[in-house]
């Protein structure tokens, strides 16, 4: 019998008969109407629509809801400034040397670099898509060293049919490919038939447009209806040329604040109330507003919480923004990596390339939180624990703590008397002085009963000897000590009811 796989229910293929070679090529491949001159136009649907490429959307940072909300996501990830790039190594082993100088020699050289600012516009990759970023080289040593890293405007470059960025300028039609030492592509989700990435900006324009255009009618609604009507009434029997004088005397009036009216004439100042106050172009604004945020930020509360917001949806939004602002630093993180990836390939192709990660500060509350836990549970700290916090042994002292003793637990039982009635007190005080009889009498008779169970051989024989030992088990001190503070709480709980139904005494 032949080895092979049934493809279907006529087709057998027999292992060896198909050369492996034919893996190695690519099956489905894009048409060629896809592209034109080599090149991927832009897909995205908006822009594509309105015969736009990304310069536009640059614009509608001007809309203050979007900018607010551009930094409102960016700064959760700029005001992280705790980063920094570690040698390359094998898990369970220590870097080599030529990996240590080789992310020595990129940190030395991203000293001089606006990390702040090439960070902030690497953020800007969920609203345009994507972000270039050229790496100025200069050779010393006989090492390349980065001189500069500047992101370049996004307009300038397409992609091809591979999905390679190439650069095509101002105004060139078609364009090269760019070396891919050359520059660190930042994209936010690409996919195979869109290389340019989601851009989040291109769907707030149209609700900046509809909102742009219901400020414009709210403005012009306001200065028609927002201030008072001057309402002349002329009177019976007048002539036209009276009326234009009159109109005329009006039309002064609301710049000098003085009319002259003929006899019979009446002047009334009316303000425009009611219903139409133009409150459907302003829930229009409003609801684009909200809208604008939802896209770039997931979620609105954080920035309007409005009438219907309530702490926990608050909460709510505010983890959502949360995880927007950690993918915003994967965004940094990778082009990052991607960066210290091509320094070490150029420099030192063998060594493993330095590891770019943010560093998270602890979190000093919750640990205090922690020891408070262990303090209760009988933990004692000495200096070195209090020196974890950052504070120097000229700023603290250690006292020396007595372990737990039974004055301590009376002197604390007798604290918390405090709250209660005298009958109540004189209960605790017999249930705490049970148990702690009780317990010295199992203390007591624990070794007994452990030897008891190491010369027994079955549970029965461990019954016997048990029976044997304490005949009078039932009548011990644990037991008799319980019993009473039992029934003195009893006691006291029907003396309670008594008093409470008006049949004591």
């Amino acid at each position: 019998m032949h080895d092979g796989l049934w493809l279907n229910e006529r087709e057998f293929m027999e292992f060896g008969a198909q050369p492996l070679a034919e893996l190695l090529g690519e099956v489905a491949v894009p048409p060629a109407s896809w592209g034109f001159l080599g090149l991927l136009p832009d897909p995205d649907p908006v822009l594509r629509e309105r015969g736009d490429d990304v310069r536009v959307l640059e614009d509608l940072t001007a809309d203050g809801k979007v900018c607010s909300s551009i930094q409102g996501r960016k700064i959760k990830t700029l005001n992280k400034r705790d980063y920094k790039f570690a040698p390359g190594k094998l898990e369970g082993q220590e870097p080599t040397p030529e990996a240590k100088r080789l992310c020595d020699d990129l940190t030395r050289d991203l000293e001089r670099v606006d990390l702040y600012n090439l960070f902030s516009q690497v953020l800007d990759t969920p609203y345009y898509g994507y972000t270039p970023t050229e790496i100025m080289w200069r050779l010393e040593g006989g090492r390349m060293r980065v001189r500069d890293l500047v992101p370049k405007p996004r307009e300038w470059f397409v992609f091809d049919g591979d999905g390679a960025l190439c650069f095509r300028g101002e105004e060139a039609v078609v364009g090269d490919k760019v070396h891919p030492f050359k520059t660190v592509l930042s994209r936010h989700f690409p996919t195979y038939k869109n290389p340019y990435g989601l851009r989040l900006l291109s769907r707030c324009l149209f609700l900046v447009a509809f909102k742009k255009g219901g400020l414009e009618f709210l403005m012009r609604f306001a200065e028609k209806f927002g201030m008072p009507w001057v309402v002349g009434k002329a009177r019976p029997g007048a002539t036209p040329e009276e009326r234009r004088d009159m109109a005329a005397s009006l039309a002064a009036m609301i710049r000098d604040a003085v009319a002259v009216v003929s006899g019979g004439a009446e002047v009334q100042i009316e303000s425009v109330e009611g219903k139409a106050t133009g409150g459907i172009h302003l829930s229009i604004v409003n609801y684009m507003d909200a809208a604008i945020a939802q896209v770039i930020q997931g979620q609105t509360l954080t920035q309007e919480i409005g009438s219907k917001g309530s702490y926990a949806a608050a909460n709510t939004h505010y983890a959502v923004l949360t995880d927007y602002a950690e993918a915003d630093q994967t965004l940094v993180v990778t082009a990052m990596n991607d960066l210290a990836w091509i320094y070490g390939q150029v420099n030192a192709p063998e060594a493993l390339t330095p590891v770019f990660s943010y560093v998270e500060p602890e979190d000093l509350e919750q640990k205090a939180k922690l020891g408070r836990s262990l303090y209760a549970l009988g933990a004692r700290f000495k200096t070195a624990y209090f020196e974890s916090f950052g504070l120097t042994p000229e700023e603290f002292s250690v006292a020396s703590v007595a372990p737990a003793s039974d004055a301590g637990e009376v002197a604390a039982f007798a604290a918390g008397e405090e709250a209660l009635t005298p009958d109540q007190q004189a209960v605790e005080r017999l249930v705490t002085q049970a148990l702690k009889d009780g317990g010295k009498a199992v203390r007591d008779q624990a070794g007994r009963i452990v030897d008891l169970m190491e010369r027994a051989d079955s549970w029965e024989d461990a019954e016997l000897l048990l029976l044997e030992a304490f005949p009078d088990l039932d009548d011990g001190d644990f037991q008799k000590a319980v019993e009473a503070a039992q029934v003195a709480a009893d006691l006291l709980g029907r003396y309670a009811v008594r008093l409470e139904t008006g049949r004591a005494g």
